[in-house]
């Protein structure tokens, strides 16, 4: 059990986490105004869930910055914490877009094929097959690719938010906990590249490639710094 510190450090964590993503919400919610409330929602949590998987990936470059005995705990208690705001934004992300594909979303295709789609949410991942006694087709169409790519990075993402504690941490081992969560740089990757298909492939998208490229560009060039640095202080 942690400190009364430690435990109230922590709140004072996620009050702040929580505070920063309504301030986010708030601030793109103009951009998504043509869309329903849900979709809203559903688009604005995946853009904060990629935001906050790309900060967990500075607080480690960035931990050198700051005074040596700061650096361990407070760092990976920091970074635990975004982790596990990522992990909720990204779940409340995916089950949205379920929700709304059961229904039938208003969503403005530019890449589609002409196939009939499986009824629900499974059409976001498989078309109907001609013949009614054959099982349906993966949906090798761009935004049937996205989606396969979403559904990867929702595992991924799930698996690392369930353990994104010291109790988990504990039960797994340390080395196969930080092997684990070695797969925060790919799923990263997986998102980007999840979502700028979505920017590509969906009409009335209010953003652009360079909003999401410009910020993983920002996360490779402090991560290749702290990595060059590491580098040039062990050779010395």
């Amino acid at each position: 059990m942690g400190t009364p510190i430690s435990l109230g450090r922590r709140l004072v964590a996620h009050v702040s986490i929580l505070s920063l993503i309504l301030l986010g919400a708030c601030w793109m919610w103009a951009d998504f105004s043509s869309f329903p409330a849900l979709e809203t929602w559903s688009m604005l949590l995946g853009y904060l869930s990629f935001i906050l998987i790309g900060c967990t990936l500075l607080i480690g470059p960035l931990q050198s910055w700051l005074p040596a005995s700061w650096r361990t705990t407070i760092s990976l208690s920091i970074r635990r914490d975004i982790g596990i705001w990522a992990g909720l934004t990204g779940l409340l992300h995916v089950i949205l877009v379920l929700v709304l594909f059961e229904n039938e979303p208003r969503l403005m295709i530019i890449q589609e094929n002409r196939s009939e789609k499986v009824d629900g949410w499974l059409g976001l991942f498989f078309v109907a097959s001609s013949d009614p006694t054959m099982w349906p087709s993966p949906n090798w169409t761009l935004t049937g690719v996205a989606n396969y790519l979403g559904l990867f990075a929702f595992f991924i993402l799930l698996a690392l938010w369930l353990t994104s504690s010291a109790r988990a941490e504990k039960w797994l081992g340390g080395s196969s906990w930080k092997r684990l969560h070695l797969a925060n740089p790919w799923l990263f990757v997986i998102v980007l590249f999840h979502g700028l298909i979505y920017i590509q492939s969906i009409k009335g998208e209010p953003h652009t490639f360079s909003d999401m490229l410009v910020f993983a560009a920002m996360i490779w060039l402090v991560r290749s710094i702290a990595f060059i640095r590491r580098a040039f202080y062990r050779k010395r």
